[in-house]
């Protein structure tokens, strides 16, 4: 399909191009850096606001504080670089777009980067720079006065304008970082609260200011004219730049439409004929096809990505970032970022990670937010010899017991706050640590299968006479690093999952019970997760499939009893010890007469099992 093309006119076409992925790349970063350095500032301000909840007097001396800080030398550089090179460079980002259909929440960025510079130049040409030019006194009871109650309105929206605006960059930018799961409630909770309470501060301080008995400012005639003329230049030289921006786009869009128009074939898509200058994913958007955008178009998620069928020989090599995130997920030959490449000559590609339309018109759905790789426990756990007891129970009677099964497996689950994932035949999987600490986790793990063991034992008792043999379970627990979310389908529905190698080494734990006869194996990263030692365990040496090494492990032949961690009282454990768990009343429910004599309970102790005790063999 592509057109041939001679080697220097490839060649120089590829050197233009790769000069232009470089400058994006810079582009990127440098207004992702000054885009922190104000929104750092904005959040030093509003906290400052914040302050005036306890009066005028806190106000002045966090003021002094903050002023320390940004007006020094190295402070007023950096945030009045910022305040250039941010609106600058934003404003080249949205030049570079060769199409404005786009989700909604980048119109809103757009729009609110847009409309800050108008109610923003008022506010610092009246304070900073009049307070630079004529040693205006710039303390917070005068400033107040001139903004309340005339101004107030203005300054509150100009306060909430630049506050979603920096939030929205900042949320989109860090969402598809590992480990910012775990965070976002936090980082919901002090969006929400800064701006409230800075608010709530500046009303109470206006008023406080308002009410002072102090004699009116009053501005010269030179100063009044100073003013205008500041506040004219700034927008002026705004407006100027937004109408470049505005001649530019209309120049390139008559240019476009205007050259010659290559051909893109999109597997499954149709063909469509455009002219160059667009990035695939910008493509994607125009056309309206289903696809995934993670990042937005920034080269920071690998979600865009497609497969290059023809033409790849015509493209650019790979800029910085995108090769990084390219060797991050160990892509193939010909796949590339569709944010990234701007195809100039007849291209087919096929997208790897399509996205349905939902309800958008524009064909791009962010992907969930609940996506990412977390440290979690993984339990696996398996009825053993399950398939000769079906053979001997009739249909209803099996159906039955297991309705019964998974019933008490569940209630044993979501008692120590884990989350069933899966079930399969006779067995299922869980997770832990969605919520709290990796130590709480491996923990919650290990006390949830003690109970499901005990709840294994009141089944036997209950169906005793019904069943040709006992039940018996198997279960695995190891923790790491693991990949959640969902999946979903028309048929199925939506349904949570959790993958990867920390799920195998789980099955592999469940599978070697059956080897060492314990009722639980837990891994070594679990134990040492939860920082409590358990007497009643046996150290093992378990083989896992793809590793030269075998993994240590520990395997418990009973219910194990979790020993009291170093940090918790002797209060909690005497509470926990006297309240019984849901499968021990269980237990005790279908309870047959105790027999004459009873295993001593094991010992608590905090030290490791003993050296002395053999090892088992490896399995």
């Amino acid at each position: 399909m592509s057109l041939p093309q001679g080697a220097g006119s490839r060649r120089g076409n590829s050197g233009i191009s790769a000069g232009m992925e470089q400058a994006s790349s810079w582009s990127r970063d440098i207004r992702l850096v000054s885009g922190l350095v104000l929104l750092v500032f904005a959040t030093t301000h509003f906290i400052n606001h914040a302050a005036g909840i306890a009066g005028l007097e806190a106000m002045e001396a966090v003021q002094n504080w903050r002023y320390a800080l940004w007006h020094s030398w190295p402070g007023t550089v950096a945030l009045y670089g910022a305040l250039i090179v941010h609106p600058v460079f934003a404003l080249l980002r949205v030049a570079q777009r060769r199409t404005f259909r786009m989700p909604m929440r980048e119109m809103l960025q757009i729009a609110l980067g847009l409309a800050i510079p108008l109610l923003l130049v008022d506010h610092i040409v009246n304070t900073r720079v009049m307070g630079s030019l004529f040693h205006l006194d710039e303390s917070y009871h005068t400033v107040l006065r001139r903004l309340w109650p005339h101004y107030a309105g203005g300054q509150s929206l100009l306060l909430l304008l630049v506050w979603v605006h920096g939030i929205i960059g900042l949320h989109f930018t860090l969402r598809g970082r590992d480990g910012y799961a775990r965070w976002r409630d936090p980082f919901l909770l002090a969006a929400i609260l800064i701006p409230l309470l800075a608010l709530i501060g500046f009303a109470v301080g206006g008023r406080e200011a308002a009410g002072m008995a102090l004699p009116p400012e009053v501005m010269t005639e030179v100063q009044s004219h100073t003013l205008e003329r500041n506040v004219l230049w700034a927008k002026s030289a705004f407006f100027g730049l937004v109408g470049c921006f505005v001649l530019f786009v209309g120049w390139r869009e008559f240019r476009m439409r205007t050259t010659r128009a290559i051909t893109v074939r999109f597997v499954g898509h149709g063909v469509r004929k455009i002219a160059p200058g667009l990035t695939v994913l910008e493509m994607f958007r125009r056309f309206g096809i289903p696809h995934a955008a993670l990042c937005g178009g920034r080269a920071r998620c690998a979600t865009c990505r497609v497969l290059v069928l023809d033409g790849a020989e015509s493209l650019p090599s790979p800029g910085p970032n995108e090769a990084k995130l390219l060797r991050r997920i160990s892509a193939p030959d010909r796949v590339r970022l569709a944010c990234q490449i701007r195809p100039r000559h007849d291209l087919q590609v096929q997208i790897l990670l399509a996205s349905k339309l939902g309800g958008a018109a524009q064909g791009s759905l962010a992907l969930d937010s609940s996506i990412g790789r977390r440290g979690l426990t993984v339990m696996v756990a398996d009825l053993r010899a399950f398939s000769a007891l079906s053979e001997r129970q009739l249909p209803h009677e099996l159906i039955g017991l297991l309705n019964r099964f998974f019933d008490e497996m569940g209630q044993a689950i979501t008692a120590h706050d884990g989350r069933i994932d899966a079930f399969y035949g006779d067995g299922f999987m869980a997770v832990f640590g969605l919520e709290g600490s990796p130590a709480r986790a491996g923990v919650s793990a290990i006390a949830a299968a003690g109970d499901i063991v005990l709840a294994v034992e009141a089944l036997n008792r209950e169906y005793g006479a019904a069943l040709p043999l006992p039940l018996r379970i198997g279960i695995g627990i190891h923790s790491g690093q693991a990949v959640v979310g969902a999946v979903q389908s028309d048929n199925l529905g939506r349904h949570e999952i959790t993958v990867g190698e920390t799920v195998m080494i789980a099955a592999q734990m469940e599978a070697a019970t059956r080897r060492v006869l314990a009722d639980i194996v837990v891994s070594e990263a679990t134990i040492a997760a939860t920082g409590r030692s358990f007497s009643s365990a046996t150290a093992l040496k378990v083989t896992i499939k793809g590793r030269d090494k075998p993994m240590a492990a520990y395997g418990f032949a009973r219910a194990p009893q979790i020993p009291l961690g170093e940090d918790e009282p002797e209060a909690v454990a005497a509470d926990a010890a006297a309240e019984p768990s849901a499968a021990e009343t269980v237990a005790k429910t279908f309870a047959a007469p105790e027999p004459t004599e009873a295993p001593q309970p094991a010992k608590r102790s905090r030290a490791r099992p003993a050296k002395a005790k053999p090892e088992a063999e490896d399995v």
